[in-house]
């Protein structure tokens, strides 16, 4: 785990005229848990707060879907912690494809508006000279509702045990009603990324939480049968 020092990044901020979307069919139906996997065997994951979003160019058919047009973006976020893949540049802008506006209908499944302040975790891969989402369209990243956590928050472990920790570990400056509305999802996210044991652990100790929406949301996802 490492705090993020280093210059500013220029990557990504190329026309895109070489860049053509991710998008697959399978991304209709991939499962939470499938999509949790893929994440994690990213090269690169980063925990970072959008400072930043441009898009490029115009929409453009997308290869996988070709009914649905997709819109090359830039991202810039301001870097909170390498989890993996780092170090990193304390700025770093990176490239995905968005579902285009221009499109006539929903997609259907959940997708990704980047939007400035969204704080989240990324996965990332190395592309050319710089950096771009493992995936596109969809939701390839982790929205984090717990606050900051200080530097050695996740020292020694694994990036998924990381993650479960950044999802699950209150820190600083988080909203309570936000963070316990968020707990089962996090919670779920968590055995896949780290194991069910780890998770179950975290929930124990929300439990205990002096904030009573924190701790009774706990309560109730630790009681449910499939965590028994």
């Amino acid at each position: 785990m490492l705090l993020m020092a280093g210059a500013f990044c220029l990557a990504g901020c190329r026309s895109g005229s070489d860049l053509r979307d991710q998008f697959q069919l399978s991304d209709y139906t991939l499962s939470f848990d499938e999509r949790l996997r893929l994440e994690l065997a990213a090269p690169i994951i980063v925990l970072g707060k959008v400072t930043d979003v441009e898009v490029v160019g115009t929409p453009t058919k997308s290869l996988g879907d070709p009914r649905i047009n997709t819109q090359l973006t830039n991202i810039r976020i301001s870097v909170e912690m390498a989890i993996k893949g780092g170090p990193l540049p304390n700025q770093l802008r990176f490239s995905l494809f968005t579902y285009s506006q221009q499109n006539d209908a929903t997609l259907g499944v959940p997708q990704y508006n980047p939007a400035v302040g969204q704080r989240r975790i990324y996965f990332l891969k190395r592309w050319s000279d710089g950096y771009r989402s493992i995936g596109d369209v969809t939701n390839y990243n982790l929205h984090i509702e717990s606050g900051t956590h200080e530097e050695g928050v996740c020292g020694g472990i694994s990036p998924g045990c990381c993650i479960a920790r950044l999802l699950l570990v209150p820190g600083q400056n988080f909203d309570a009603d936000q963070f316990a509305k968020d707990i089962g999802p996090a919670a779920a996210a968590s055995q896949v990324l780290c194991s069910r044991a780890e998770a179950r652990a975290l929930l124990e100790k929300l439990t205990t939480h002096r904030d009573k929406r924190i701790a009774d949301a706990a309560i109730d996802i630790i009681s449910m049968e499939n965590w028994r």
